[in-house]
């Protein structure tokens, strides 16, 4: 009972920080304010995060989270792994990248210029974790010194474009986005034949309107 209890409290700061941080932004939104908007006290937020940072970490993952959840739910029937990549990058950059509420962790708490071993680990198992075998479909191979490679000039490469987009230094919509960034940063290493790329991202445009 406690527990749940303790799980409840935990998603209510996060549903508060969530709000304010759309609102107001991450950086005008401080401790005080959440527990207040979360109505608990300032000890049991305490309890449950350090700091704003901490809070505002564990919101993003929870949305990484349901992304990967979602696309694997979407692409799972007929197993494309193609398709798959292609809905977790739309959800990435629509429901992060483009997000009031991810935008601090993703432009400034997680950088391409701070990632180790660790973190390149971490994405490996996760976000980058078919990259692999859809290199091995299309007869090419990903080692991992490529995989790092792309991880880290990917990450740096959307970040740079989707901050000139919110800054309107680029008039890109999302789909142009997307595309612009899968013909630079996955199909270089993953040679899918052109209308085979085209079609699957036309699908998973299709499919993430419902997501």
């Amino acid at each position: 009972m406690a527990y749940r209890k303790s799980a409840e409290t935990r998603e209510r700061i996060l549903k508060a920080a969530g709000r304010l941080f759309e609102e107001r932004g991450y950086y005008d939104t401080g401790m005080g304010d959440i527990a207040e908007e979360a109505d608990i006290g300032r000890a049991s937020m305490y309890y449950h995060f350090p700091d704003k940072e901490s809070i505002a970490r564990a919101l993003f993952d929870s949305f990484a989270d349901r992304i990967l959840a979602a696309a694997e739910g979407a692409a799972s029937e007929d197993g494309d792994l193609l398709l798959r990549i292609l809905i977790e990058y739309i959800l990435l950059f629509r429901d992060i990248a483009l997000n009031p509420k991810t935008q601090a962790v993703y432009y400034d708490l997680v950088t391409y210029a701070d990632y180790d071993a660790a973190n390149i680990e971490r994405l490996e198992r996760t976000t980058f974790r078919h990259a692999k075998q859809l290199a091995s479909t299309y007869g090419a191979r990903l080692t991992d010194e490529r995989l790092a490679a792309m991880i880290i000039t990917s990450d740096a490469f959307a970040k740079a474009m989707f901050k000139g987009i919110m800054n309107g230094l680029i008039g890109f919509d999302l789909e142009e986005a997307t595309d612009y960034f899968c013909r630079r940063c996955l199909l270089p290493d993953i040679p899918v034949p052109e209308e085979e790329y085209r079609r699957a991202l036309r699908k998973a445009f299709r499919i993430c309107k419902d997501l």
